[in-house]
């Protein structure tokens, strides 16, 4: 697993499914515009099929440089207290994980999100100009890596086409475990097998 942070963390460029974010303290009072940011990443990663990872440790430039999260900071990060911000503005809900990873002498907070499992992930309320209820965010594939409301057709296809294929696969999960549509053509042939002899 280690290796694997350290992939994602000494990539040096953020991308559809990385965002890095410098130190900072998860305190709502003076860094809220930041908490906000995060969560609309948090947003739009869950509607991507593999979701995505968010880096807190790592400064902006070309390329991004891991410095850590300063200790001060460290202390103030919790699943806990993402969760509570993140789900005042996700409907249904978004899935993350939460890891303080060290990597050669330095912390990182390290934010792992998943695809969303039956809905696309919609903004429930608005924070300043950062969120906007009713929103729904995505990270677009072209352009520069950001989180964005969805502005085009082709990323809405793209969204509903994921929604789709997750429904279907729910179903013939379903489908599978109390046989609604009766047996398989294996099962059928196996059945003709026995019959035969």
């Amino acid at each position: 697993m280690s290796e694997e942070y350290r992939t994602i963390v000494y990539a040096g460029k953020e991308d559809r499914n990385r965002e890095y974010k410098q130190s900072f303290p998860w305190e709502r009072k003076r860094h809220g515009e930041t908490m906000a940011k995060i969560a609309r990443t948090i947003l739009a990663m869950s509607n991507l099929r593999d979701g995505g990872h968010i880096v807190v440790g790592v400064e902006d430039g070309t390329p991004c440089l891991p410095k850590g999260v300063q200790a001060k900071h460290l202390s103030t990060f919790s699943h806990d207290k993402v969760a509570d911000f993140v789900r005042s503005y996700a409907d249904p809900y978004v899935n993350f994980s939460l890891d303080i990873v060290t990597l050669d002498e330095m912390n990182f907070v390290v934010v792992a999100v998943s695809g969303f499992d039956e809905f696309p992930v919609i903004c429930k309320s608005s924070y300043e100009n950062i969120l906007a209820e009713g929103a729904v965010y995505i990270r677009p594939r072209s352009g520069r890596p950001r989180s964005a409301r969805i502005t085009s057709y082709a990323e809405m296809r793209e969204l509903l086409d994921l929604a789709t294929e997750k429904g279907v696969r729910r179903f013939l999960e379903m489908e599978a475990r109390v046989g609604i549509l009766g047996p398989t053509d294996a099962e059928k042939f196996e059945q003709q097998l026995v019959d035969f002899s």
